[in-house]
């Protein structure tokens, strides 16, 4: 029995030993907290996706920019008939087979359409800007995404090194109660409890272990980095005293959120943007006026002139059109994507409400976690000077044979909860901090 606790002790110590040295590995490349953010953004698929729809609204600017020009094209028809038909230079009907040709420049300019192209205009400046708003926020969500994932690795790290510590304290004290034994001043219940002790706290080792592999598999596929290298993550630079005894008031909270949050930003775009939408649908119902012109020529096999004399000289023709169409019935098509577009923009000012009465929601809900995570952190280390001062008074007593084994177990165990809230506790206003500043749109 004596040989088999010894080999098992010996052999979890070495591979601790091991994960220890391996963390301490100099050949560990360094991730700081400010590296993983700016890979968070850079390799962001939602960021990327959003760029891309941005080049959409920008090509649709320009566009509707340039409808205000004319368009202008070249057109050549061909046709070949078969059958009776009227000869235009005999004045007679032919059954020969005719071919022809006809082609030339032309040109067209709307000169008035309801003011549909201005609107146009307006409307995909506003998508310009609203797109802008929505990779600003597309940015925070990866930023505040790899901030919180990050910070999963280091709580996770620190409460690693709490639970191998604890390990380490359990192995001595199995290795004591063992010398104990053999010298008749401890009984085997002892060793036995002991025992259980050191496994259960091993398990939790293990647990730990799993934990942080498993948020740095998270935190790897957001950044996107190779998981297989050996990686450091390194602590930023946070003052916990400045944390604690800060101050937030939610009314110049909710003020600045409205005032700086890219999605409140981008949902007024598109109200102006649905607004724009109305405009555009509305200037259907009045009349358009259009300029053309026309330049060009035709050939026909019917003509006793020879191809170039027709098509260059003698079938020349220039026509300069004026058109105006004034709209009477249509069917019910304008009044019913007016009614279509009037709804939409409808519903994008509810929804702005709404996103007005979510921004209060979350910011009352951010600063009451911020201040509850405050107390959690005063609160966990008055428990940990309590719970050390409870484990170094059972140590005594037990190393003076007047405690039990039992006692001292339980007075560790406290010790290492408390340990464990204090780091969670830390982080999670950390956290807590961080989502401040995601809810408040300047992070």
């Amino acid at each position: 029995m004596k040989l088999t606790t010894y080999i098992i002790a010996g052999a979890v110590g070495a591979l601790f030993v091991m994960n220890d040295a391996s963390a301490q590995d100099t050949t560990a490349q360094n991730l700081t907290y400010d590296q993983a953010i700016q890979l968070a953004i850079d390799n962001s698929i939602s960021l990327q996706q959003q760029k891309n729809t941005m080049k959409y609204y920008e090509t649709a600017r320009k566009q509707s920019y340039a409808s205000f020009l004319p368009e202008a094209g070249i057109r050549f028809d061909g046709q070949q008939v078969v059958g009776r038909q009227f000869d235009e230079t005999t004045a007679q009907f032919t059954s020969e087979k005719v071919q022809s040709l006809s082609g030339g420049l032309s040109a067209s300019l709307p000169l008035f359409n309801g003011l549909s192209r201005y609107y146009t205009a307006q409307q995909t400046k506003s998508g310009v800007q609203q797109q802008v708003f929505q990779i600003e926020r597309a940015k925070q969500d990866a930023v505040y995404n790899a901030s919180v994932q990050y910070l999963e690795v280091l709580v996770n790290q620190e409460l690693l090194e709490v639970a191998k510590a604890d390990l380490k304290q359990q192995q001595e004290l199995l290795t004591s109660i063992q010398a104990f034994m053999d010298a008749g001043i401890r009984n085997i219940a002892d060793l036995y409890n002991q025992e259980a002790e050191t496994k259960r706290v091993e398990l939790t080792v293990v647990e730990a272990q799993n934990n942080l592999n498993n948020s740095k598999a998270t935190l790897f596929s957001t950044i996107q980095i190779d998981p297989f290298a050996k990686w450091h993550f390194e602590q930023p630079n946070i003052e916990m005293a400045e944390l604690l005894t800060r101050n937030v008031d939610i009314e110049g909270f909710y003020n600045e959120a409205i005032a700086n949050r890219p999605d409140y930003k981008q949902q007024k775009q598109t109200i102006d943007y649905n607004e724009k939408s109305v405009k555009i649908a509305k200037s259907n119902y009045y009349p358009s006026l259009s300029a053309g012109y026309y330049f060009g020529s035709r050939y026909s096999s019917l003509a006793p002139q020879v191809f170039e004399e027709q098509f260059r000289t003698i079938n020349r023709v220039q026509v300069y059109q004026l058109s105006l169409y004034i709209p009477i019935f249509s069917n019910l098509r304008n009044s019913t994507l007016v009614q279509q577009n009037l709804q939409e923009y409808n519903n994008s000012q509810l929804e702005l409400e709404n996103l007005e009465r979510t921004v209060f929601t979350q910011a009352q809900t951010a600063i009451s976690d911020f201040r509850t995570a405050q107390q959690r952190v005063i609160t966990t280390q008055s428990q940990l000077k309590a719970a050390e001062k409870a484990q170094e008074v059972e140590q005594e007593r037990f190393r003076l044979g007047t405690g039990t084994l039992i006692d001292l177990n339980k007075a560790s165990a406290t010790l290492v909860t408390a340990k464990s809230n204090k780091i969670q506790a830390e982080y999670t206003l950390i956290f807590q901090e961080t989502a401040l500043k995601y809810y408040k749109g300047n992070l």
